[in-house]
């Protein structure tokens, strides 16, 4: 897991699919997986939060992982 323990989680209810959160992406965790982001390498996040930034309609946020 990244060492900050915060990874992006997307409200795909506000998601435009504008993918403006993956090509911001220092790491290129994210990617486009047809009309919206997800996140296939979790382990390669740095927690940055410039996703979280610059996402226009505020869809996206640095949140604990979920339990297992």
């Amino acid at each position: 897991m990244n060492p900050l323990g915060v990874l992006p989680v997307l409200d795909s209810s506000r998601c435009t699919g504008c993918g403006d959160c993956v090509a911001v992406c220092p790491t290129e965790c994210l990617e486009m997986s047809g009309p919206r982001p997800w996140l296939p390498r979790p382990r390669d996040c740095v927690s940055c939060s410039a996703c979280e930034l610059v996402c226009p309609a505020d869809a996206i946020r640095l949140r604990p992982p979920a339990a297992p």
